[in-house]
């Protein structure tokens, strides 16, 4: 997590950062890539300010912490706050961070309209005027680097600078198969109309999408472990599964060429060059050439995200220089 404030020169910087992390690691999801050592702390209730706000298109739940320049991180699939939360207090220690559960998940009511990652970007600028924010920097992690360069399509002249960590750009980018993703949109529609009913954990365990539709959430997403993933099912509505069918849809159908600049915003770019899922070469030509201030940050991990959340005494241990750099 950097400090965007001062960390974007004329053109691309790279530091490389990490070295080789052990297989079992690569399963999950989490926000960041830093080395891994300490084992998590037992979660505890959230610290952040946590609110309902009535916007046009929705009303998000948000969770808010910090106090000084507005940041708004972008949510990577249907996760909660709570999934965040470490991260959001760790951006806070500079900023004033706030992360907002996607519409038709968790505590946000679904769109009037079917969702779009364009309707997704006009809530983020209604968010930023609801809360005051006359300019705002956003952060955008894997499928929510979609969202950042949405926002930015949408109200580049708004926003400070932007942050894209291990960001989703393209489907030219996807180093997984069609036929995966493909999987994973197939076993939710055929889950639909299951929902309402039954609700979908016992619909998953008998039915073979079960495991696409999990590695989908745990790669692109961020879900902690395979047990809370069942746990988390178990309170999924039909809008969570509407909302995840139309992100499947996008990350298999939305072309580089559509995202692309010129963006005149300053960029920080961080990602693995190992990365399982994105490939690094396309991705970061793709953020070079859209981007005319890039500072980038090359991590040589094996994994797209960390295998759980981290704590955050682990973001500060491992990512407050980039906090801090000027």
């Amino acid at each position: 997590m950097p400090h965007f404030g001062d960390a974007c020169l004329k053109g691309p910087r790279t530091r490389i950062i990490g070295g080789a992390v052990p297989d079992d690691r690569l399963r999950c999801g989490g926000p960041l890539p830093p080395t891994i050592a300490a084992p998590p702390t037992p979660p505890t209730p959230t610290t952040l300010d946590v609110r309902t706000i009535e916007l046009p298109h929705t009303t998000l739940r948000i969770g808010t912490y910090g106090d000084g320049p507005p940041l708004i991180v972008l949510p990577a699939t249907i996760s909660l706050i709570e999934d965040w939360e470490a991260l959001v207090r760790f951006a806070g220690r500079r900023y004033t961070a706030c992360f907002f559960e996607l519409p038709g998940h968790g505590g946000s009511s679904p769109l009037a309209a079917p969702y779009r990652s364009e309707l997704i970007a006009e809530s983020v600028v209604d968010l930023a005027d609801a809360l005051g924010f006359d300019r705002f920097s956003l952060l955008g992690f894997s499928f929510g680097g979609l969202l950042a360069l949405r926002t930015l399509q949408l109200a580049e002249s708004r926003i400070d600078r932007v942050a894209l960590f291990s960001p989703y750009v393209g489907k030219e980018a996807l180093r997984h198969s069609r036929a995966k993703l493909l999987a994973v949109r197939s076993a939710l529609l055929t889950l639909k109309p299951e929902i309402a009913r039954r609700g979908v954990l016992g619909a998953l365990k008998a039915r073979p999408g079960a495991a696409a539709v999990a590695w989908f959430m745990h790669e692109i997403g961020k879900f902690e472990t395979s047990s809370s993933l069942s746990t988390r099912l178990r309170g999924f509505t039909a809008s969570s599964v509407d909302v995840l069918c139309a992100q499947v849809d996008e990350v298999l159908t939305t072309p580089t060429a559509s995202l692309q600049g010129p963006y005149t915003t300053p960029c920080v770019f961080g990602m693995s060059a190992h990365d399982p899922m994105l490939d690094f070469e396309v991705t970061r030509a793709f953020v070079n050439g859209s981007f005319v201030d890039v500072a980038e940050e090359r991590w040589e991990l094996p994994y797209h995200a960390p295998p759980r959340p981290l704590t955050i005494e682990e973001y500060e241990r491992d990512h407050a220089a980039l906090l801090d750099r000027r």
